[in-house]
């Protein structure tokens, strides 16, 4: 085995049971950096019986010296992490690596409550956090375990299938055998978030078979001063899995309010995966209720299609967040014109996904200003109203609201038969906006009074532009204070450039004996 070991080759190993999963922890491989002379590769095993089966059945498939176990929902965020996992095994009495790791010995082995060292971004299925045990530290420390995430190796120390037969435990066990034989496990400082390695999209772990296997890794390592006993949750399982299903059967009954309220009962804890779907769920639809007065994404329709739609969307948003020009937009540009989902159902997503929802926001919000302009640009103004009225008049910003109001204007115009309308003027969005606040100006000089001497100005620009009442009337109504002094102002001029007796001269001149 020794001869045929490349030992200028990185080795990914995934054991996988979810294709979408596996599709973007490979994205995350195919972004890294490979140091000068070195390669790397990924050996992917299905439907493995068990982690340590899987392990070891790839082990024997790679002839890589440096071999990286990952979990198929943990993506690679740090793509000069071989580069940094060479420093580590430049000293030859460190035989694994890891992310997030305990330095003291705990006589319970619960290492998975305990993490003291390393840093790690992740999405518990609502939402997301940032993890940095030691921000301050540099170099490695050494620990006694590390979390099954991501374990690299320098060499090879065959996985306990014998007592681990599961999918928990594999990883403090494999901890312990590595220690056995004398080598050191260590732990990266990261000092900040955008240094860091690993995101996690770990959901709500079930623990399922956790305490089994800790039973058993604590009588298989007794030795060592491990000693087991039964865990406090372990008594109340029974009681939190029926608060479980209690809340699935009535969120499947469609009593969203109650199980709204049931889930915000939840101690620290009682969540699991599925449960974690439907509060994100409910949340978007709430958002949605409230902001639109119903539901606007099409895949709320259905919480089957919720639930595979708002995966990809994380997946989407998450490239896009951790590389912009990662083409990611161009999925959510997609189902954003598709209907299946509205601008708040990526708010929420975006807020639940990642662990710095701001950053990330505010690149989906660049994008969304550049799809209204291209909208607006190719003549889909109807397509663009919608997704503007999908924003809070906040978020829309002064170019978005401009934007609505003109196209308010639009409607107007086409329905009464107007042969010109406000965007046969102005193809281009940035000219429309300068025409508004332009005339908003002129509208305002009127207002206060306007010199004589600029009256032709302001009227031949009404001419040329082909300002219509529907335009004037917004600006009036949202923009002039004193509305008669306006009105009586406008009139005389219109009088002046038209005749006492033309119909806009009366018009405004019957407005200011109204006001």
């Amino acid at each position: 085995m020794e001869n045929r070991i490349n030992k200028r080759k990185f080795c990914f190993i995934i054991c996988v049971n979810n294709e979408g999963y596996l599709e973007e922890c490979l994205w995350y491989i195919d972004r890294i950096s490979v140091p000068d002379g070195y390669e790397k590769e990924h050996v992917v095993i299905r439907d493995a019986k068990s982690m340590t089966s899987g392990y070891n059945q790839a082990m024997k498939l790679t002839d890589a010296k440096y071999k990286i176990y990952i979990h198929q929902d943990v993506l690679l965020v740090n793509v000069n992490l071989l580069s940094q996992l060479l420093t580590a095994f430049e000293d030859p009495s460190v035989g694994m690596v890891g992310v997030l790791g305990k330095r003291k010995f705990i006589l319970s082995a619960e290492y998975s409550e305990h993490w003291d060292t390393g840093a790690v971004e992740v999405c518990n299925g609502t939402n997301a956090i940032y993890f940095n045990f030691s921000p301050e530290a540099k170099g490695w420390t050494g620990v006694r375990a590390i979390d099954g995430m991501f374990m690299a190796t320098q060499y090879d120390i065959p996985w306990d299938e014998e007592h681990f037969d599961g999918w928990d435990f594999y990883d403090i066990s494999q901890c312990e055998q590595f220690r056995r034989v004398g080598y050191r496990i260590v732990v990266p400082g990261i000092t900040s978030l955008e240094g860091n390695w690993v995101f996690h999209d770990a959901g709500q772990c079930e623990y399922d078979g956790w305490e089994h296997y800790r039973r058993i890794f604590c009588e298989e390592y007794e030795d060592q001063g491990y000693h087991y006993m039964t865990a406090e949750w372990v008594k109340h399982r029974d009681e939190i899995r029926e608060k479980q299903n209690q809340i699935m059967n009535v969120f499947s009954a469609n009593d969203f309010n109650k199980a709204g309220e049931m889930l915000m009962q939840l101690e620290a804890g009682e969540m699991n995966s599925q449960l974690a779907q439907v509060a994100c769920y409910l949340v978007i639809m709430g958002e949605e209720m409230s902001a639109y007065g119903g539901i606007m994404s099409s895949v709320l329709q259905e919480f089957d299609e919720f639930v595979r739609e708002y995966e990809q969307v994380k997946f989407a948003l998450r490239r896009f967040y951790f590389e912009e020009r990662s083409g990611a937009w161009a999925s959510l540009q997609n189902r954003l014109r598709a209907g299946k989902i509205s601008m708040k159902f990526l708010w929420v997503a975006a807020h639940e996904s990642v662990a710095d929802p701001n950053r990330l926001w505010w690149r989906v919000f660049a994008e969304y200003q550049k799809e209204i302009r291209e909208l607006m640009k190719q003549g889909e103004i109807l397509e663009a109203e919608r997704l503007l009225q999908q924003m809070d008049e906040k978020w829309r910003g002064r170019d978005g609201n401009i934007f609505l109001i003109l196209i308010y204007v639009f409607r107007r115009e086409v329905e009464s038969g107007m042969q010109r309308t406000v965007f046969d003027r102005f193809a281009d969005p940035d000219d429309m906006i300068q025409h508004f606040i332009r005339l908003k100006l002129y509208l305002r000089r009127i207002e206060f009074g306007l010199a004589q001497e600029y009256q032709r100005e302001v009227y031949d620009y009404f001419v040329q532009t082909n300002v219509s009442e529907y335009l004037i009337f917004q600006i009036l109504q949202k923009n002039i204070f004193y509305k008669e002094q306006f009105c009586r102002n406008l009139s005389l001029l219109f009088e002046r450039e038209e005749g006492t007796d033309s119909m806009r001269s009366k018009l405004y001149r019957q407005l200011a004996e109204q006001e």
